[in-house]
């Protein structure tokens, strides 16, 4: 199996070095992390839904979870070049289940409330941005600079098929069981991601030369982005094809799910569907090499986009679901 280092063989048929015990403890800790996303991720609508009848009200779930990308990511990225990036993940995912915890004691007492969510949403999207961040950001001090390619591939794929691939299919099968089923199964994988991170051991914070604000901080990484033109352009670009999904995945769970929906799916078949957009993107993660070498990068990036665009496009096109999952995909 491609996780375990032994197996794998390098350039002349020699077995690479391997990623080391601390690495698979970073991937293990973040692949149980992301597969919580994940159920998170499909349960939060589908619950919202049984809460309003509302759009409006049911498309502001999705922008309470990514709202905190907009508003943190900046800072997050800050605050993770000055602390322990190891007890900055711990913390995040403390904070994480504790949140859910409370969420499903609301749900029990059946004071559950779409405003509920709501707060609970956007405590989880702040603890998101710090945790995400500070695991990207922790793998050099994990892994030695030669092999940390390899790693880096290692946790993506981990993190991707757990996120989108596991997780929402999960998810929406947990739903289906009860509201308080999915919300303390994401608790408890949080709550375990936490033990096995607490086996890493060692410092994790960047040392530093000179004593700056967060804000100086900040500022600095802006002024940087702005003077990289090819830098700046993908930002843009990436955060206007951001903005096109989540706000179609905002409302798409109305159109999706219930008796009374255009594709008439479940809880555990809109699971499924959001799997094929992961299926796909692993997929393309395995060919994107190939291409890129017969199209070249501004052509692949193009036809990437492309492509991207079946995803808002299709629903509006079909009400057929596998056609559906075929443009996902």
């Amino acid at each position: 199996m491609w996780w375990r280092a032994g197996g794998e063989l390098g350039a002349g048929g020699s077995r690479p070095e391997p990623l080391g015990r601390a690495f698979w403890q970073l991937w293990s800790s973040s692949t149980l992390s992301n597969l919580a996303d994940g159920v998170v991720k499909v349960a939060f609508p589908l619950v919202a839904v049984t809460l309003t009848d509302s759009p409006a009200l049911v498309a502001g779930v999705g922008v309470a979870v990514t709202l905190p990308w907009l508003l943190f990511a900046l800072p997050a990225g800050a605050l993770a070049d000055r602390v322990d990036r190891r007890a900055a993940m711990l913390t995040a995912n403390v904070v994480r289940a504790s949140a859910l915890v409370v969420l499903v004691a609301t749900v029990l007492l059946g004071s559950g409330s779409i405003w509920a969510l709501y707060a609970v949403a956007l405590f989880l999207g702040a603890a998101e941005t710090v945790h995400d961040t500070c695991a990207q950001s922790i793998l050099p001090q994990v892994v030695p600079r030669k092999r940390l390619s390899r790693a880096n591939g290692r946790l993506h794929a981990a993190e991707l098929t757990a996120n989108e691939f596991i997780g929402p299919p999960l998810g929406g099968l947990l739903v289906a069981v009860g509201v308080a089923a999915a919300f303390a199964s994401s608790a408890a994988l949080w709550a375990v991601a936490v033990g096995v991170m607490l086996l890493l051991q060692g410092r994790f914070r960047v040392p530093r030369e000179h004593r700056t604000s967060l804000r100086a901080d900040v500022a600095d990484g802006l002024r940087f982005l702005w003077r990289q033109h090819l830098l700046r352009t993908l930002a843009v670009m990436t955060g206007l094809f951001n903005v096109a999904t989540n706000a179609t995945f905002a409302v798409f769970v109305l159109y999706a799910v219930g008796p009374n929906s255009a594709l008439g799916l479940s809880g555990a078949g809109y699971g499924l569907l959001f799997a094929t957009i992961a299926g796909g993107s692993l997929v393309g993660a395995l060919i994107a090499e190939r291409v890129e070498q017969r199209l070249g990068r501004a052509r692949t990036l193009a036809l990437g986009i492309l492509g991207g665009a079946l995803i808002v496009t299709a629903p509006a096109l079909t009400t057929e679901p596998l056609l559906i999952a075929l443009g996902f995909f």
